[in-house]
């Protein structure tokens, strides 16, 4: 599937190859928290510099005896790219190890490069430079021990020009760096927690691969919503893994099981934006590992089967101030404050515009069914799971707001930088919400929707003036450009084709 894990094969024999039709693709190609393992986030900064961080990682190695870390960076979707490096070449304050290829930053699904866009003079990763080298700057906040890997650490980063041209602000860490600063500079913070969705079958990377990621076997073939007895059927494996996660420094809160065929969800605990957005990747990085070394595969596509239920991703979300709920009122009737109103205002009036982040992929827009909790109308309310913002304002501690557009292929890092970048617009303007959805959000057609295709979405997400405003025009151009070639590659492969339901092409 579109989310597994880099290297796993696929099955191309029922659709055309990825070949020169489709841009960047060269040829044919197979397809609660535990700080023990933890270096502990401070509320303010970005991360340390090249040295300072591998000062503190040094330090870290040392005091866990590791034998290697793996150094990661997220990429554009979320996928975890890097390297394993030998602990004694940072011991020795070797900096070569944090050094790769810039071709990183611009990696498809399959990972092949995305050509730079025609007629675009801005730096662009490409042959014209030989794909040099960037480095990685690590964020020493991140560092933990691999639970499932023994004498394994990991660290998460971002890159640099080697010249000394700075981050590459318009990668999906930092342009969510920026959106939490800016809330800094307003004397907020923000603590936000990920509900996630997957999928789980009693299959292998190779042998879905030998089925062409068809027929795949659920480790239980009918829905079982909340049901006790599967999770009980199935603890030695859940239980593990969420110890594991748990060991990881992701801390769980809790998991049950869903509404379709081996689909779990699992409730990650609040923290700051940034650090969430760790979490939800780690996580989605750690799942995928827990499951193959259990002999399970792990999937977070956002819709394995026209019939059937997607995977969801959901964002539970509020702003603080001085140590106090600031999205919460005792003096309003709905116990939201005029700054959630506002936040949520910004996110309901540009949802059409930011839909892209939360649903990246072809496969993302088969999600959005009536009825299949997918947040695809325009609508929010108190309570109410069938709009695409729940306002939960039951207490002055628990007052937020959930977002429940995203899909399991989601990048957590670009969930946050919606969420936010829309909420601030709100702010900054004062925008006041529609009338609250109390009834069935998806009835009411007059509300209107989110956009109906990838192709839709990039055109509303380029041409927006506040999400131009909000993420800056080099990261729209840059990821409306990777998101516009997700559309080619797949209408080069459906070419001739009937689009009957969920493609080969998305599944490999």
């Amino acid at each position: 599937m579109r989310t597994r894990s880099p290297g796993s094969g696929a099955n191309t024999s029922s659709m055309k190859p990825r070949s020169s039709n489709c841009p960047g693709i060269m040829g044919t190609v197979a397809v609660a928290r535990r700080w023990l393992y933890c270096i502990g986030y401070p509320s303010r900064g970005t991360g340390g510099s090249v040295t300072g961080g591998q000062d503190t990682l040094r330090q870290f190695i040392r005091k866990h005896k590791l034998d290697a870390v793996s150094v990661t960076v997220p990429d554009l979707h979320g996928i975890a790219r890097g390297k394993k490096v030998p602990a004694r070449r940072i011991l020795e304050g070797d900096a070569s190890p944090m050094r790769m290829s810039n071709l990183m930053v611009m990696l498809d699904y399959a990972g092949m490069p995305h050509p730079p866009p025609e007629n675009d003079d801005r730096w662009w990763p490409s042959w014209s430079e030989g794909y040099a080298d960037t480095r990685m700057v690590v964020d020493p906040r991140t560092a933990r021990v691999v639970p499932w890997q023994p004498g394994t650490g990991l660290v998460v980063g971002d890159f640099e020009h080697v010249d000394g041209r700075g981050i590459l602000e318009y990668l999906p860490r930092a342009t969510l760096t920026r959106l939490v600063q800016r809330l800094a500079d307003l004397g907020l913070e923000s603590r936000a927690a990920i509900e996630m969705e997957f999928m789980l079958f009693d299959e292998t990377h190779g042998s879905v691969a030998e089925k062409g990621y068809r027929d795949l076997v659920p480790l239980w073939r009918t829905p079982q919503a909340y049901r006790l007895t599967t999770l009980g059927v199935h603890d030695e494996l859940l239980s593990g893994m969420s110890r594991a996660l748990d060991e990881f420094g992701l801390p769980v809160e809790t998991w049950n099981v869903e509404a379709g065929p081996g689909q779990v969800e699992i409730n990650l605990a609040p923290a700051p934006a940034l650090e969430a957005a760790d979490h939800g990747f780690l996580f989605k990085h750690g799942v995928k590992e827990l499951a193959a070394t259990r002999d399970v595969y792990a999937s977070f596509i956002s819709k394995l089967s026209s019939d059937g239920f997607g995977n969801g991703t959901h964002l539970n979300f509020s702003l603080w101030r001085d140590g106090e709920n600031a999205f919460h009122s005792p003096d309003s009737e709905t116990g939201m404050s005029p700054l959630m109103r506002h936040f949520v205002a910004g996110m309901v009036r540009t949802l059409p515009d930011f839909t892209l982040m939360y649903a990246p992929t072809v496969n993302s827009y088969r999600r959005f069914v009536p009825h299949f909790s997918t947040g695809m109308m325009l609508s929010w309310g108190l309570d109410n799971k069938s709009n695409a913002i729940r306002c939960v304002t039951e207490s002055p501690s628990l007052t937020r707001l959930e977002q429940r557009t995203a899909g399991g292929d989601v990048n957590p890092y670009l969930l946050l930088a919606a969420c936010i970048g829309a909420g601030l617009h709100g702010i900054d303007n004062e925008l006041e919400p529609p009338p609250p959805t109390e009834s069935d959000a998806y009835a009411d057609a007059s509300l209107g929707r989110v956009p109906e295709t990838i192709d839709e979405a990039v055109e509303r997400f380029e041409r927006s003036e506040v999400v131009n405003a909000v993420l800056g025009e080099d990261f729209v151009r840059f990821y409306a450009h990777s998101r516009r070639i997700e559309s080619q590659c797949f209408a080069a492969a459906m070419e001739g084709l009937d689009d009957e339901g969920v493609s080969d092409w998305e599944l490999a």
